[in-house]
């Protein structure tokens, strides 16, 4: 069972989503092109908010500034009503897996076998792979690199693609090796720290490395015969800065954290509807503290665990207003700890930011022996 750490009366306070949190008067600054759309904030008052809403993309029109959105014609919106669709149609189907990498956001879509890639502070996005010989079949999950390569996990097609920043196929991994041969439902990816691809092969329950080439390099975490490490269903995939990485298996309802070798190095998570357990966990990230964001599908919220696996908070709750989710998957936390969740329900992606204090990271600094 795991360890709670936050009060009963806090615990109550932050699931009740968007109605019991806070609006924050004074917070840390936000980026420029992140002004947050409401002040709204996990925990609410008198704690200290540690979670900011900033926003929702949904359609083009939010990705434009407050004071660029124009209204639309009365022909713009007529035309619209006839034609059964909207005047800002949505830019998702169904978002699944999602990736930051600069002024980029790369979000798979399973509904539209595509992959939409926006530019955030140029206002603009483009589809990749909804064509041809570049087609994505089933994609699941995105992992992208600083020369701007997008590497896709087709899950209908058994194989990672690679796309430029152009949009164009650049390789589709082919016979990848180890025991199990080639890969059989690949789901999560991610860069490690060293620039190579672990793949989640969920079909196989193991986890490959990549190399950038797409080229088999080994397979790792092939536990079957230890159960508590296991990988009946390996979905998402994170990398640490040291080169560790955790895997969530919503089968298993565990999030498993493992070295750059793949040996076991722990993991948490039981299968529960209470606070700290978990249903269907999916995507998995880490923020600047070192403390790991679980998004539960079932129950439309993400959970924040320290790396022993005790509960710290939540935020997010099932609903279709500012700040909830429905059936959320996939979740990225930049360099500025921005959020990214993949609201795949709700068709849109919702944008939060871990808040930190920097007189906390100095408290916590080792102090020098006088």
């Amino acid at each position: 069972m795991k360890t709670i750490t936050l009060s009963l009366a806090l615990i109550l306070t932050v699931s009740a989503g968007p109605a019991g949190a806070a609006e924050a008067s004074t917070s840390p600054a936000v980026a420029p092109a992140f002004l947050p759309q409401t002040n709204l904030v996990w925990p609410p008052a008198p704690d200290k908010p540690r979670i900011r809403f900033v926003r929702t993309i949904k359609s083009d029109d939010d990705l434009r500034p407050k004071t660029e959105k124009k209204e639309e014609g009365f022909f713009t919106k007529l035309i619209a009503k006839f034609s059964g669709g909207k005047v800002t149609p949505d830019i998702f189907n169904n978002p699944y897996g999602i990736w930051s990498q600069g002024d980029k956001l790369y979000v798979t879509d399973t509904g539209a076998q595509t992959m939409a890639v926006i530019d955030l502070k140029k206002g603009t996005f483009a589809y990749v792979g909804d064509r041809g010989e570049e087609n994505l079949k089933s994609p699941v999950s995105v992992a992208a690199d600083e020369a701007g390569i997008a590497y896709v996990s087709d899950t209908g097609e058994g194989a990672v693609k690679a796309y430029s920043p152009a949009g164009k196929l650049l390789w589709k991994s082919e016979g990848v090796g180890g025991s199990a041969g080639g890969l059989k439902r690949p789901a999560g990816i991610a860069l490690t720290p060293s620039g190579e691809l672990l793949v989640a092969d969920s079909g196989n329950r193991r986890i490959v490395l990549l190399g950038k080439d797409g080229t088999f390099i080994r397979e790792m975490c092939v536990h079957a015969k230890k159960e508590y490490y296991a990988l009946p269903n390996p979905n998402n995939v994170w990398a640490f800065k040291n080169g560790d990485f955790m895997v969530s298996d919503p089968l298993a309802a565990r999030v498993h954290i493992f070295s750059s070798t793949g040996a076991a190095r722990g993991g948490f998570g039981e299968a529960g509807d209470a606070p700290g357990y978990m249903s269907r966990p999916r995507g998995i990230a880490a923020d600047s503290d070192g403390n790991i964001h679980v998004v539960d599908a079932l129950f439309s919220r993400v959970q924040i665990f320290n790396r022993e696996g005790q509960l710290m908070m939540w935020y997010g709750s099932p609903g279709d207003v500012v700040g909830q989710l429905n059936l959320p998957a996939g979740i990225f936390i930049d360099k500025d700890d921005f959020i990214y969740v993949a609201d795949s329900k709700n068709k849109r992606v919702e944008v939060y930011q871990y808040i930190t204090y920097p007189e906390e990271k100095a408290s916590a600094a080792p102090q020098e022996a006088k």
